[in-house]
């Protein structure tokens, strides 16, 4: 627990001095919003963070389960990481003759009581519900927002977490955290899926997660190493301690955790709907926590809160022919997936790629995922910028990705080489998926999240809700030369985000795969590896998931890896330029030890069998029937 303890307290500082040092040069630069103190940033910020020789691997991140071979099933099948919860959502199909969005529905807060760190009614999210009878695939954006007081100017919020950082300790017990709570959307989102498109009364939905909160579960080996990376913050809030730190020690493998109170709110909700929670005795509450930490939601904000439902975006799944994928928009990350694998189609990738030739494969998948960490941060609410309809255009066009590939060659470049970037300080790594195909030929595939592990560090000592802390995402820097201020902070504004589910269907409107993931800054490169191994590589579905993965994003510029990732292809890559690779992901979230990249799929074969799979990395398993 000492390690763990330290090791976060190391992780805050560095996050501070990265802070002091943007704040330190938009002042030198005279003028806050100066594209040209770009350069100054990144090398700065490059040299305060980044080791000048080679970065050792270190702080290797286990997995919680060994890789397992995909459960078989014939009619339907639910993808989650936790077995339990699997399980129920595949029971709502078979014995309630519910459908795919009321399984994932149910599934979800299932999740969201037993991976707490990761997920629920305090968080958002998106997804995508493909209807096979109509033929039609909308997205679901239940998104957190900012508040309506919320300031617009997000350097001086910047400068405010700085300066007034040893004052804000004094008045708050999670010093940092409030004022990046966004209004949680999950349940108006839940709701507008289950009017819409659900089956089943919507009560029914909640009694998988009211009986496990009220009886109790195991405590997961996700839940304790999240319990055990955030020690401090666990201890420091009284809601959190009382459900994790119980008579002072720390819960333990073994242990059973009981969420009583968050069960009576879930009762609660069931019994009376979402507007039980953004309206009425319940929000009033809400709010009150909420303040007490220094947010400015107010009970307007809850009672205005609305989810929105908007068109996929559909386009030919690159490099398969016949094949679609269907995904979500943004303020979503789906087009970043997309734009990955239009950049690379043009290698005609495929087995004897990664036999003969995977140093330069992986060389080219991470300066595809260079030219793409760039251009995604372009990317925001669409309803806050216009010039976001015309980068997503790009993003998705071929062509455009052919041109980028032109420029893959067999080195690595400075970040400007890349395109303009505007910094931002994406720190999500408390977020869940799931996926279902249910025996109709429906599919819901489910991203959630409250950001980091255990969201604001803030949970309601009266209603057990775990808040979020959405707004980290809308941290940016400065704006780029194009005059597009991104995810910065704005009154009602979603903040982006690189959730991607997907749905990809075949020339008869089939769906073939099921498919998202948890991870933040991870889920693009995570995912879009997935399926290379799986339609390129020719992987089985076993090895498309579990195979060792790496990561690059621009900034920090290191190539993260996982632990098992061989030895022989780093020395390989070095070799291409790229001298720093490590496995600590401290540098790129500031949380040590981190998963990346959780996936949940399913898949239809050509035989029509289904093949279910939850990512070992996080423990989950799936569940279904024949």
């Amino acid at each position: 627990m000492a390690d763990s303890t330290i090791s976060g307290g190391k992780s805050h500082f560095v996050c501070r001095r990265l802070l002091a040092v943007v704040t330190v040069l938009c002042a030198l630069g005279g003028v806050v919003y100066v594209t040209g103190i770009g350069k100054q940033i990144h090398e700065a910020i490059n040299h305060l963070i980044v080791p000048q020789q080679k970065a050792p691997l270190k702080r290797r991140s286990p997995p919680l389960a060994p890789p397992s071979e995909p459960l078989e099933f014939k009619s339907a099948a639910v993808s989650a990481d936790y077995k339990k919860c699997s399980e129920y959502g595949a029971d709502i199909l078979r014995v309630q003759n519910g459908n795919a969005v009321d399984a994932a529905i149910a599934t979800a807060l299932c999740v969201g009581v037993v991976n707490a760190h990761s997920a629920g009614i305090g968080g958002g999210g998106f997804m995508i519900v493909y209807d096979k009878k109509s033929g039609k695939t909308r997205s679901i954006n239940f998104r957190e927002t900012v508040a309506a007081l919320e300031k617009a100017d997000t350097m001086r919020d910047l400068q405010h977490l700085m300066f007034e950082w040893k004052e804000r300790e004094i008045k708050t017990r999670n010093p940092g955290e409030g004022e990046f709570i966004g209004i949680p959307g999950e349940l108006r989102g839940f709701e507008m899926a289950w009017k819409k498109y659900g089956r089943l009364p919507w009560k029914d939905l909640f009694r998988p997660a009211i009986e496990i909160a009220t009886n109790g579960f195991p405590a997961t080996p996700a839940i304790l190493a999240a319990v055990e990376k955030n020690a401090a913050n666990v201890s420091s809030d009284p809601g959190l301690s009382e459900l994790f730190k119980p008579n002072g020690q720390f819960v333990k493998e073994g242990d059973v955790i009981k969420r009583t109170k968050y069960g009576k709110t879930l009762k609660k909700i069931a019994e009376g709907g979402a507007d039980v929670f953004y309206r009425g005795k319940m929000a009033k509450q809400i709010v009150k926590d909420l303040r007490s930490v220094g947010s400015k939601i107010s009970l307007k904000d809850l009672k205005n809160y609305e989810a929105s439902e908007l068109k996929a975006l559909e386009t030919d799944l690159p490099g398969v022919k016949g094949y679609k994928i269907l995904t979500v928009p943004p303020p979503a990350g789906g087009v970043a997936l997309i734009d990955i694998l239009n950049i690379l189609k043009g290698y005609n990738f495929g087995p004897e790629d990664m036999k003969k030739h995977p140093v330069r494969t992986y060389h080219r998948m991470i300066e595809a995922f260079n030219f793409v960490a760039a251009r995604e941060t372009y990317l925001t609410d669409p309803a806050f910028d216009d010039k976001v309809d015309e980068i997503v255009r790009q993003m998705l066009d071929p062509e455009e990705g052919e041109k980028l590939r032109q420029k893959i060659d067999d080195t690595t470049h400075s970040y400007d080489y890349y395109g303009p970037i505007n910094y931002h300080i994406d720190v999500t790594d408390g977020t869940t998926h799931l996926s279902v195909l249910d025996e109709e030929g429906n599919a819901v595939s489910i991203t959630t999240s409250i950001n980091k592990y255990f969201g604001a560090k803030l949970r309601s000592l009266e209603l057990g809700i775990i808040y979020n802390d959405q707004l980290w995402d809308a941290i940016n820097l400065y704006v780029n030369e194009f005059n597009l201020k991104a995810d910065s902070l704005r009154p009602r504004k979603r903040p982006m985000s690189l959730a991607s589910p997907s749905i990809i269907l075949d020339g008869k409107g089939n769906v073939r795969m099921v498919i998202g993931a948890a991870g933040g800054k991870y889920i693009a490169t995570a995912l879009s590896q997935v399926l290379m191994n799986y339609f390129w590589f020719g992987d089985s579905l076993k090895d498309a998931v579990s195979k060792p993965r790496l990561h690059s994003q621009l900034f920090p510029s290191i190539i993260l890896v996982e632990p098992n990732f061989p030895e022989k292809y780093i020395k390989g890559l070095k070799r291409y330029g790229h001298k720093r690779i490590t496995n600590d992901t401290t540098l790129f979230t500031g949380t040590p030890l981190q998963i990346m990249g959780v996936v949940q799929l399913v898949v239809r074969k050509d035989d029509g069998e289904l093949l279910a799979l939850a990512d070992y990395r996080k423990g989950g398993v799936a569940a279904g029937y024949r």
